[in-house]
């Protein structure tokens, strides 16, 4: 067991969401969203004013997606510990978190693809492009639910003397789960608290995602800190 690449893996959480705030949210300038009912013209405007630095602030964004996946091995590593051999919780959370990365990198490309010939001949397009995006975006929130709560399940099921993480860090998880679940229903609505731009369904979820990242990833490292097997191992190997 490398104690320093899951340490590295670890950092892939917070380095996913610094990305993001800087590419999606400031370069792209997609938060806060546009509202489902806005004019295609206004859409139009949007993707021709500032093309450049939505393209470029996408495919950054696409890139800084790609860290879920060896953050969600860092977490996979220590589920292992919890679980022993058979470690059934552990797969489906990696796989959960391989799927959630593809699923942020499809509506992004989906956006790439409204801005790539951005024109008023193409108004309509672009508009439905957005809005495929946006449901995809949001609305698939499928595996990071599923994510949540295996590694939550795995947790409350950790009946060691010590555990690998603390037992409340479980019950957050499932919390969080709870708090992430609503963004499914932005199919459903074209106005209020439940679309995609909505409190219910964006806001929340968005705050969730990232202090459930950040949250995680503090303990995460604390746990592959006192992983004891990994140092001795290593001494080995240095031998």
């Amino acid at each position: 067991m490398n104690t320093r690449a899951q340490q590295i893996c670890a950092w892939c959480g917070p380095g996913m969401v610094a990305v993001w705030g800087l590419s999606f949210w400031l370069l792209a300038g997609y938060i806060p969203p546009p509202a489902p009912d806005t004019p295609v013209e206004q859409t139009l405007a949007f993707y021709t004013e500032h093309n450049f630095e939505i393209r470029l602030g996408l495919m950054l964004s696409m890139f800084g997606s790609a860290l879920l996946i060896p953050w969600s091995a860092a977490i996979a590593a220590q589920m292992q510990r919890m679980e022993g051999p058979r470690n059934v919780l552990a797969m489906t959370q990696l796989g959960s978190g391989i799927a959630l990365s593809v699923e942020f990198i499809v509506p992004i490309m989906v956006w790439q693809g409204a801005a790539y010939h951005a024109s008023p001949e193409r108004q309509f397009i672009i508009s439905v492009l957005q809005d495929m995006g946006w449901l995809m975006f949001v609305g698939v929130v499928s595996s990071i639910v599923v994510q949540v709560l295996a590694f939550g399940a795995a947790i409350l099921l950790d009946s060691r003397t010590t555990p690998v993480l603390p037992r409340w860090t479980g019950y957050f998880c499932v919390w969080a789960a709870i708090l992430l679940s609503p963004a499914g229903l932005v199919p459903l609505f074209h106005t209020g608290p439940f679309t995609w731009n909505g409190l219910f369904s964006w806001w929340i979820p968005l705050t969730t995602f990232c202090i459930w990242i950040l949250t995680m990833t503090w303990l995460l490292i604390g746990a592959i800190g006192k992983d004891t097997v990994g140092t001795v191992e290593q001494a080995e190997v240095a031998a």
